[in-house]
């Protein structure tokens, strides 16, 4: 039995003997009320800690699957993609990078969600990874399926605007083929949109007005 529930049902034997002895059933209600409100408290801690277990332990995996041999090895392919290998992927090499951004775009719904701390998960998980890929793909591949697939890993999108806007306001250069990405990244036609763009984008697009 959870520990919670057999904190409340001592207490509520305790009540039991109190009655006994005060016979004052409006001071007994009171006290009923506190202790049903500590149960509550107890019961959505608990739940709360249970979460914040099953959260690390999703962040632990998702650092694993992002750190293994295999994802460090594609992320090097997509960094030396030039911009003429985008027009003839093989499908091989789609599904390569779609594996990539797939992990980033779970890494961003995490943070998005408030699951994953937005710094540890810039400084430690994927930011540089993440600002880089974008920097490869975003023009001839990611703009491009946005516009085939309508969604298309917009939350990997919100997570690099994250990733710019920490590094610029850090003033840490990201260096790719001898490029700062923190300032090529500011270019509108590269910028990344953030949450609230994206948010708003899909409203318009409901409403047909894009």
């Amino acid at each position: 039995m959870k520990k919670w529930l057999i904190s409340v049902l001592v207490i509520w034997t305790l009540l039991g003997v109190v009655h006994v002895y005060l016979k004052d059933w409006q001071q007994l209600t009171a006290i009923a009320t506190w202790t049903l409100a500590l149960g509550v408290f107890l019961a959505i801690l608990q739940i709360i800690e249970a979460r914040k277990s099953t959260n690390a332990q999703i962040a632990i995996e998702l650092f694993g699957e992002l750190r293994n041999y295999e994802t460090v090895e594609k992320l090097r392919s997509i960094y030396d993609l030039k911009p003429e290998d985008l027009k003839t992927l093989s499908s091989d090499k789609k599904k390569e990078i779609d594996y990539v951004l797939g992990g980033l775009d779970v890494l961003g719904a995490l943070v998005n969600n408030g699951i994953i701390d937005e710094k540890l998960a810039i400084e430690t998980y994927g930011g540089f990874s993440a600002l880089r890929c974008w920097y490869k793909l975003c023009e001839d591949y990611i703009r491009v399926e946005q516009r085939n697939r309508g969604y298309y890993y917009e939350n990997y999108e919100t997570f690099v605007r994250l990733a710019l806007d920490y590094f610029k306001k850090a003033k840490m250069p990201i260096r790719l083929d001898e490029v700062d990405l923190v300032e090529e990244l500011q270019k509108d036609e590269l910028n990344p949109r953030s949450l609230k763009q994206i948010k708003r984008d899909r409203k318009l697009k409901q409403q047909g007005k894009v």
